[in-house]
């Protein structure tokens, strides 16, 4: 039976590179989790970062917090862990770290084997239609996010194709 954990991340990890936050669940859940997406809570007067993972285990609750700097919750209900978690098990909200499938995903696929092979519903072309057998250039990174219901991964024409719209390190613009 799996169960449900929720953290609200510290600010500074955050605010970090997406990468970062990614490689750290990664490495405090392993195994345990199959579905860990994160979420932004605007309830309170400054947004937060929440992380929402579904998991076979629980992890160690005191590491998992000392690393994401927030409170653990267990099967929360109430507050931004419990809205967070309430987004991923609806598929309503959230930004999926790790998804069912995601390990087959690498290299590349089309449209119909990433659907067929993966949690994810859709593939959605921005500034590129795309079909059943389109081609996307996986890119090692994948973080399809929730939209109404579905896991929907956003592609877009890249150098040779189609790819991921979301990448581990996102250029900078405006001189930041």
């Amino acid at each position: 039976m799996s169960r449900w954990v929720g953290v609200v991340c510290d600010a500074s990890l955050a605010d970090g590179p997406p990468a970062h936050l990614d490689a750290t669940l990664e490495s405090l859940l392993d195994s345990r989790a199959d579905l860990v997406s994160t979420h932004v809570d605007r309830a309170g007067v400054v947004a937060s970062v929440v992380v929402a993972a579904r998991v076979s285990r629980l992890p160690d609750v005191d590491e998992l917090a000392a690393r994401l700097g927030g409170p653990v919750v267990v099967d929360p209900v109430d507050g931004p862990t419990g809205r967070a978690v309430t987004a991923a098990r609806s598929g309503t909200d959230g930004r999926c770290v790790r998804f069912p499938g995601q390990a087959l995903l690498g290299g590349t696929h089309t449209v119909a084997e990433i659907v067929d092979t993966s949690a994810i519903d859709r593939v959605i072309g921005v500034g590129v239609p795309v079909e059943a057998d389109t081609v996307v250039m996986m890119g090692g990174f994948l973080r399809p996010t929730f939209v109404r219901g579905r896991l929907v991964l956003l592609v877009e024409p890249v150098a040779g194709g189609v790819g991921p719209i979301e990448h581990a390190e996102p250029h900078q613009c405006c001189g930041h």
